[in-house]
Order: structure tokens, then sequence, then C-alpha cells
């Protein structure tokens, strides 16, 4: 992991020139298409091996970017970080611009993790609950984990409500183990 606020000092800067283009999302976009795609056949670390020239590098950058379309921006973009040798530093950059980003639109990021797949209803519903207790814009991501019994966990950012059977069955126990505990 590299250190958070060189990823950060990276992300603010493309946030900021975002902003001023008003192109914030589309930026966003292209960072996670181009990590996605240097996540395959280990064309990040490829990039970031210093066992390779800077040219070797530029050049495999620049057959990636010819197949690509990104922004103009992204693309410069890719190309600095490159040239200042941070590509290993990139996905921490794109971690820290997503977060820069939601932050900018009032958005924030919610997963919801059930036994089985949540109907549309169900995640409408609870999208809108979300929306009303955080007050901001709410992007639900579902996630089904046949090991949970039953209910649901929610994580909205750093805040984890766990409504599963499993953590309302161990409340029971620890209240019939030691009723004087459940009083308090």
């Amino acid at each position: 992991m590299v250190d958070g606020s060189l990823a950060r000092r990276y992300a603010r800067a493309l946030l900021d020139i975002g902003r001023e283009r008003g192109n914030v999302d589309a930026l966003g976009a292209d960072l996670g298409r181009f990590l996605e795609v240097g996540r395959i056949g280990g064309l990040l670390e490829t990039l970031a091996n210093p066992v390779y020239t800077q040219v070797e590098r530029r050049r495999v950058l620049e057959a990636v970017l010819a197949k690509m379309t990104l922004t103009p921006v992204a693309a410069n973009f890719l190309r600095l970080v490159l040239d200042k040798d941070r590509m290993a530093a990139f996905p921490d950059i794109v971690r820290a611009y997503g977060a820069l980003a939601d932050e900018h639109a009032g958005r924030v990021r919610a997963t919801v993790t059930t036994a089985a797949p949540v109907s549309d209803a169900h995640r409408a519903a609870l999208t809108s609950a979300l929306a009303a207790s955080t007050g901001k814009q709410v992007v639900l991501t579902a996630v089904v984990d046949p090991n949970l019994l039953g209910g649901m966990t929610v994580r909205v950012g750093s805040k984890l409500i766990d409504a599963s059977l499993k953590s309302r069955l161990e409340a029971l126990q620890l209240s019939l183990l030691h009723p004087s505990a459940a009083q308090a």
C-alpha cells in the first residue's frame, strides 16, 4: 500500500480539473475502466516495474491508450502518473478519487449483504431509507452471502448496521446467559 496522502494529492488534483471541466464522473469512470484493464495480465505491475525502461513502459501505456476511449484529461493523467513513477499507487489514487468524487457529488456508497437476492422493491426502500438517514444520494451495492442465515448487514462508509439473524441470536444468548447485562 502506498502512502494515502500521495494518492489523495493526485486524486485531489484530478478532481479539481474535473470540477473545472464539469466531467468529474466521466473521469472517475475512465480511471475505473483503466484500472480494470490494468489488472488483466499484470499490466499495472508491468507499468510500475522498474526493470523496464521508462520508454518501454510509455510504449506499453500508449498502446493501451490507443485501444481505449478515454477523455484526454484521463489519458494525460495516466501519462503523468507513469512519468512520475507512481503507477504502483494507481489503485489507491482511483479509490481516493472515487471517495472525493462521491463527497463532491453528495453521494455515499452502501453495501447490503443478505442471504438471498434483494428484490427491486426492497432495494428501492432500503436506498430511500438510507438516503433519508444520511441526507445524501445513496449508491447501493447488493451482495449475497449464503452463509448469512437471515436478515441483513448494511455498511455505509465505516458504519455497520448489523440486522442479521446471527447477531440477533447472539444478543438473545447473551441476555439469557447474563440477564443483568441485557437490562443495562
